[in-house]
């Protein structure tokens, strides 16, 4: 499993921390309790005199999860936020406070694969030894320093609500895909240059480098492929059976939907192997022990596992 959460970030890592045996963090600065930590749980933060006297850090919370049991330490030189949730890792943006909860755009990778989990937990146990653990007396002394509220940024607070980030994809699909025989219509040909253009300006990219497919609107594919999700293309020419290559994936940049049609638009793909052929292909899927057949119209969401492998394979595939 691994996907980037934005807008449910801490509904998701409260979820996931109360189902959990164990919870460890290291997170620069805490004003809430936004986990759920509880007795032997590890919590590093900046407790340095600068923090809590900015309220950047709030030492009354320190001191109630001492009370808890929670295993606190000090590093003031922190700016780091990642937790580890029993056999799950998060790397994120994100302090524990209102704001990032209510206010900022947070973003955060969720994941657990077995060298990011090892690579979080080293952390956090490297960053615990090099720390001072606090105990009563220093989270007293915290206590009585005078704090200086300020509010937003540098002293304003930023005009507006924060944008709402829509679901994020995080998945990979196998599509089969040929050319089209008729060019688009001239309405359908407006949106595709209004998203293109929108797409140069992002991305600051030419109109060759962006591509698209099109699909219809009924089924799984187009439906619930988003921006984000990673596509395999399977090409073929409109007159032929067999593909002609496949493409390494691709992250979706824009889905643009109408009544009749959905547009998957996406940057070309680049690095050394941007294609292989449907030879090298299928002997790549034999190699990982693929079970699901994969035809030229394919339409397939890959489990993560294997789509990491078939990442992992592509360059040596593409060599055989």
């Amino acid at each position: 499993m691994q996907k980037v959460l934005s807008t449910d970030l801490w509904t998701e890592i409260r979820e996931r921390a109360c189902a959990s045996k164990s919870r460890k963090a290291a997170i620069a600065y805490v004003t809430r309790d936004l986990v759920g930590f509880r007795e032997g749980d590890t919590l590093v933060v900046n407790a340095s005199a600068h923090a809590i006297k900015n309220a950047e850090t709030h030492a009354p919370l320190l001191q109630r999860l001492h009370r808890k049991g929670v295993q606190l330490y000090d590093c003031p030189y922190l700016h780091a936020k990642t937790l580890l949730l029993d056999d799950v890792a998060i790397i994120s943006s994100g302090n524990m406070s209102l704001n990032s909860e209510t206010r900022m755009v947070e973003a955060a990778l969720i994941t657990d694969h077995r060298s990011v989990v090892a690579g979080v937990a080293s952390l956090i146990e490297q960053l615990k030894k090099k720390s001072s653990q606090l105990d009563d007396r220093q989270i007293g002394q915290l206590c009585k320093i005078k704090v200086i509220r300020r509010s937003g940024w540098n002293g304003t607070r930023p005009e507006g609500h924060k944008p709402t980030i829509t679901e994020l994809g995080n998945r990979t699909w196998i599509v089969g895909v040929h050319d089209l025989e008729d060019d688009p219509k001239p309405e359908e040909q407006r949106l595709i240059n209004h998203a293109k253009r929108s797409l140069r300006e992002q991305l600051g990219a030419a109109d060759d480098d962006v591509n698209w497919i099109k699909w219809g609107t009924r089924g799984r594919f187009p439906q619930e492929c988003q921006p984000g999700d990673l596509l395999i293309q399977i090409w073929r020419s409109s007159k032929a059976k067999r593909p002609r290559e496949v493409l390494n994936a691709v992250p979706v940049l824009l889905k643009q939907r109408t009544k009749r049609w959905t547009r998957f638009y996406f940057a070309e793909p680049s690095g050394r192997s941007p294609g292989i052929t449907w030879g090298q292909f299928q002997r790549l899927l034999r190699e990982i022990s693929y079970s699901r057949p994969v035809k030229a119209g394919s339409v397939q969401l890959v489990d993560p596992e294997i789509a990491d492998t078939i990442s992992r394979k592509w360059n040596s595939a593409a060599r055989a």
